[in-house]
């Protein structure tokens, strides 16, 4: 069977193609992998791809360029893992294949897809969608290389997520570094490690060792597993925390908000002087109106504070208070390992039921 992959960002890329191209390659399948057009990418998607080691891997490039050469692929299965579904049902409809899809939500154009979800929840406001398990959790299973971070009574360890966009990631160390430092008054054996993903390019490490504050490019579950606490900001990777049961503070300053891109003619939009802010604010405040004020995935899938967050007008000071806040709270910390693994649900295996249904609807094809 050949089967399309479509993805687009980082977290889909990583958390949720991953785990389903590793299981098709598994199972004798061919994998065709496309990367598509996403305003919250990396920039080195195509670099982690490749460790994938698919049959054939495209893009990314421009929505026009796609659209042309998707008219050249041959498939007998179309899966679209985020993004805009317009790609995939083109591709669906011209080769006259199946067209699966996974999302955490509803979405335009499902209405022409077997939809698969994560969670039984999300299912209810996507009609027809069959929920399978979280894919993030199927990516963190496969993460297992060796890391030496062990316990230490009165050193604990601090994992520090600085994300995958370039200019976040640059706004971010200075911050993370006031943060440390200040902990370091009440932890003086502080221990703390970078989480460097597949998307951070190698020649950064320098200017975080410099810093002091240890890049390790590890897998998210092998450093997740390990430590103690996380500082992080919202993104898939808090999905990541709650099933590794590591507590952790999402905190988003509105000093980063210009840094935050936008999808669409809002972010066109959001890229002029004088209003881009405006339009900004406005954005974030609908986001957190919706989501009764949460900024993490696990908070808004629970409906209550599972793990810390921080948002608005704040400084690395009070970063750095809230984080010192939970470090001394070890029965506090127990409860919310025990309160994200509870959330978590059950263990990997959405991956074989995606690709099962792939195989099953290629039969009946």
């Amino acid at each position: 069977m050949r089967v399309s992959i479509l993805t687009n960002g980082p977290g889909e890329l990583w958390g949720w193609a991953r785990p389903v191209a590793m299981e098709l390659r598994r199972r004798g399948h061919s994998v065709s992998l496309w990367l598509l057009p996403c305003p919250f990418a990396s920039g080195h998607e195509r670099e982690a791809a490749s460790l994938l080691g698919v049959d054939k891997l495209e893009g990314p490039m421009s929505a026009s360029r796609l659209w042309q050469a998707l008219a050249q692929e041959h498939t007998d299965c179309v899966l679209q893992l985020g993004g805009d579904l317009m790609f995939g049902n083109r591709l669906a409809r011209r080769t006259r294949t199946p067209l699966f899809c996974y999302s955490y939500g509803p979405g335009k154009g499902m209405s022409r897809a077997r939809v698969f979800t994560a969670w039984a929840s999300t299912a209810l406001t996507m009609p027809g969608a069959q929920p399978i398990g979280d894919l993030v959790r199927d990516a963190l299973a496969m993460d297992s290389e060796s890391f030496d971070w062990p316990e230490e009574e009165g050193a604990p360890r601090l994992l520090l997520c600085p994300g995958t966009r370039p200019a976040i990631r640059a706004a971010v160390l200075p911050w993370f570094l006031a943060v440390v430092e200040r902990l370091r008054m009440t932890f003086p054996r502080l221990r703390p490690v970078t989480l460097f993903s597949p998307f951070i390019p190698e020649e950064e490490s320098s200017v975080w060792r410099d810093a002091g504050l240890n890049p390790k490019r590890v897998g998210a579950g092998v450093a997740m597993r390990s430590a103690d606490y996380a500082l992080t900001q919202p993104g898939t990777n808090t999905l990541e925390l709650m099933h590794c049961g590591l507590p952790g503070l999402v905190a988003a300053p509105f000093a980063f908000l210009d840094l935050v891109p936008i999808a669409g003619l809002r972010g066109f939009i959001a890229s002029l002087p004088l209003v881009g802010r405006r339009v900004r604010m406005a954005a974030a405040n609908r986001l957190l109106a919706r989501h009764d004020g949460f900024i993490s995935l696990p908070n808004r899938m629970a409906r209550r504070s599972v793990l810390d967050e921080l948002y608005g007008d704040i400084s690395p000071d009070d970063i750095a208070d809230r984080v010192s806040e939970a470090l001394v709270d070890t029965e506090g910390l127990r409860a919310k390992r025990k309160e994200l693994l509870s959330l978590s649900g059950p263990g990997p295996g959405a991956a074989r039921t995606l690709c099962d249904a792939l195989e099953q609807g290629w039969a009946k094809s």
